[in-house]
């Protein structure tokens, strides 16, 4: 109604009279004089856009990205960079979310098991610094069963048979029994060749007389399929984000206290796939209790025979013994991560315990000596005298002339 009566005065007297429209219409000069300007253009003249740093490297961006579209941003940067590009990595970002082709994530079915069915297990590494400055890492056994999603960490030095082996005593006892089955990654330390079915792949014999005591199956992954063992993957993470991320610790000791308490308070909170508590499901798994098994003792002890070449075999690899010791039977005790070869009782020499197969701990000092014995060298070096026998004592053989040997032979006789 404003604009029109404010155009016709236009087209009659040439101007606008705000006065004589508030005395015809009853509104405030204010209110018609807003009302009249939302309706003219802007005075301000349109802002040119400015060429941006980023334009001479769109094309290739692009091209990228529609070849390779998961390509990050750093990636993006530091290739342009190379072509000279020296601007900022907002606008950037900003570029590459517009046109970034959408990605396909390809769809999943959840495998969810049954109580008691499964437990699935795989190490973590997390790298940390010392008091003093120094560099290390600590190693965690990750155990999730399946159906409850209790979880568990056992933290160690190293990941070798021994420190899994231990950690699935710590986790059977704290879950409170032992399931049907037990998924694995293709580690060294658990399976020598792989085969398929998995069931019946060659495994370390250590682990297989583990596994045996307690009467689980033993299954692997599929090589290349770390989503098969997605709740231990998962749990994995969760430990590293959660648990071990800013953490400070004065010892493996103290870090595997810490994680106790940290187990039984996520243990004890509704979980985001099952939305219960671990600890309430915990109940319907019905474990085989850990507590009807026998004791088992992580000190094996070992008998064997020591090669001409002063190596004894043992699950499958070869360990040195001092040469002296050629040929005769030993007794190898194995604890830990550690072996220790006697004979009669007395301690001979050591190992620490080696994964895999096919390997050979060798220390030099164990044939010190041997060559000097093959050669025939005393202790300072000097050669040694043999001692000649006589190949026939005590006799005497008859001396003839060569010409009676052809004697013999014209008349026949030879």
């Amino acid at each position: 109604m404003l604009l029109d009566l404010a155009r016709e005065q236009e087209l009659a007297t040439g101007k606008v009279n705000i006065s004589l429209l508030a005395r015809e219409t009853g509104y405030d000069r204010k209110t018609i004089a807003r009302h009249l300007s939302l309706d003219q253009p802007s005075k301000h003249p349109q802002t040119r856009q400015k060429p941006s740093k980023l334009d001479p490297f769109m094309p290739y961006i692009q091209k990228r990205l529609n070849t390779y579209p998961r390509l990050s941003r750093v990636r993006l940067l530091e290739e342009i960079r190379n072509l000279g590009y020296d601007g900022g990595t907002t606008i950037l970002g900003d570029y590459i979310r517009q046109i970034r082709p959408n990605i396909t994530i390809p769809a999943e079915i959840r495998y969810e098991t049954k109580p008691g069915e499964m437990m699935q297990c795989d190490w973590l590494e997390y790298p940390y610094e010392t008091t003093d400055g120094s560099k290390k890492k600590v190693y965690g056994l990750s155990m999730v069963l399946g159906y409850s999603r209790m979880r568990y960490v056992e933290f160690f030095s190293h990941q070798g048979l021994p420190a899994l082996l231990k950690g699935h005593l710590g986790a059977f006892e704290y879950f409170g029994g032992v399931t049907d089955m037990i998924l694995y990654d293709n580690l060294r330390s658990v399976v020598l060749k792989r085969k398929y079915p998995s069931t019946a792949s060659e495994f370390h014999p250590l682990f297989a007389d583990f596994r045996d005591h307690f009467g689980f199956t033993s299954r692997l992954c599929r090589l290349g399929r770390a989503k098969t063992k997605g709740k231990v993957e998962r749990s994995i993470h969760y430990i590293k984000d959660n648990f071990l991320y800013g953490r400070t610790f004065h010892s493996i000791e103290d870090l595997n206290l810490q994680a106790r308490t940290w187990l039984n308070c996520v243990n004890g909170k509704i979980h985001g796939t099952t939305h219960e508590i671990p600890f309430d499901r915990l109940v319907q798994e019905n474990l085989r209790p850990f507590a009807s098994y026998k004791l088992y003792l992580l000190k094996r002890k070992e008998s064997r025979k020591v090669s001409k070449d002063c190596y004894i075999s043992l699950y499958g690899n070869s360990y040195s013994v001092p040469w002296k010791y050629a040929g005769r039977r030993v007794d190898a005790y194995v604890q830990e991560n550690h072996v220790s070869i006697q004979a009669d009782g007395t301690e001979i020499c050591t190992h620490t315990l080696l994964n895999g197969r096919n390997e050979r701990s060798k220390k030099k000092e164990h044939f010190e000596g041997l060559y000097k014995e093959i050669l025939g060298l005393s202790s300072n070096g000097a050669k040694k005298e043999r001692i000649n026998k006589p190949a026939i004592d005590q006799h005497s053989v008859e001396t003839r002339d060569l010409a009676e040997y052809d004697t013999y032979a014209e008349e026949g006789q030879v």
